[in-house]
């Protein structure tokens, strides 16, 4: 799952899903709703911003910034002004939309279903489309609207390399079993996944994975394909759309028991913004509809791997799709 956080907003949210009653995995799970709220979220409509100026944010990996630059792009074509300079981590960008310093930035489902809901897995809906409509409905009474909900599903994945799968099992469960027997084995993981639902106490309560008190588990500060190749790790943290893991031919551990999360991304945009432009999200919404997880990996590996700058490859789609004249 993505890069995080959006501070002072997960308790509140909480406790109107509480009041709701929670919900259940699959598209069956209720809707959460705050009791006499009413959605400040409009439907999109037009196709002009006609001179407005609205600003963009993104989190500093590619596909992020793919996703911001093509709103950029886009938006730019169809009579708006749009800045783009902010990007940070999770806490921070999430600050800055809501103290208005940037109008939206792209976030991921799963990101705000465990992290800012406080939600554990197996109680909200696991399909992408519901997985969506459930976060949507929880930020609208807190003046957050996600509009243009993407298709691919980039969650947390753990990677080893394609010839090590017969060593170490093609499953996170056995792979659990394997460095319990095998407390030397080299397991990378960024710091935050120490302490995520879905991370390191998922794997361990899900798994049966060794509690970081009896393991010692080996912190990077990036995704581990690179590690992993380089001998540093024999298994990592990765998230499923990253280029790297087909191109250093390694794959992902199987997750049987749905620990991680669904995680396509949508563009969240204040509602006072939406309000004023509702064009942001009727032009967003098609775009979004094709970015796929084959896409989102194809666009990926030309910024990560074929060294492409991300205004280029961004442009080039839109106009390979019809979005961009030229």
């Amino acid at each position: 799952m993505r890069r995080k956080f959006m501070a002072g907003i997960a308790v509140a949210i909480t406790a109107v899903l509480a009041a709701c009653g929670g919900g259940n995995s699959g598209g069956s799970s209720p809707t959460p709703t705050a009791v006499g709220a009413k959605s400040n979220c409009p439907t999109g409509s037009g196709k002009s911003g006609n001179g407005a100026s609205v600003s963009i944010g993104s989190k500093s990996f590619a596909e992020e910034q793919l996703m911001a630059q093509m709103t950029k792009d886009v938006l730019g074509a169809n009579g708006f002004t749009v800045t783009y300079t902010f990007q940070a981590k999770d806490k921070a960008i999430g600050t800055a939309l809501v103290d208005g310093d940037i109008d939206m930035y792209w976030q991921y489902t799963g990101t705000e279903l465990t992290d800012y809901l406080g939600l554990a897995s197996g109680t909200f809906p696991t399909a992408l489309g519901a997985a969506f409509t459930y976060t949507q409905k929880a930020d609208e009474p807190k003046g957050l609207c996600w509009v243009a909900p993407t298709q691919f599903d980039d969650t947390n994945g753990i990677a080893i390399k394609q010839s090590d799968a017969a060593k170490f099992g093609s499953s996170l469960a056995a792979f659990g079993a394997y460095i319990t027997a095998h407390p030397s084995t080299k397991v990378c993981i960024e710091s935050e996944f120490l302490t995520r639902p879905d991370g390191l106490p998922g794997l361990v309560s899900t798994y049966g994975w060794p509690a970081a008190s009896s393991f010692k588990y080996i912190q990077i500060d990036t995704t581990a394909e690179q590690p992993i190749v380089k001998g540093q790790c024999d298994a990592g943290e990765v998230f499923t759309t990253d280029s790297g893991i087909a191109a250093n031919n390694e794959v992902t551990l199987t997750d049987d028991k749905n620990l991680f999360p669904p995680d396509n991304a949508g563009l969240v945009v204040r509602d006072s913004v939406l309000q004023k432009y509702p064009a942001i999200a009727n032009l967003m919404t098609p775009v979004a509809a094709k970015l796929t997880t084959d896409v989102m990996l194809q666009l990926n590996a030309q910024v990560e791997i074929q060294n492409k700058t991300v205004e280029d490859v961004a442009h080039a789609w839109l106009v390979q799709n019809g979005f961009l004249s030229s």
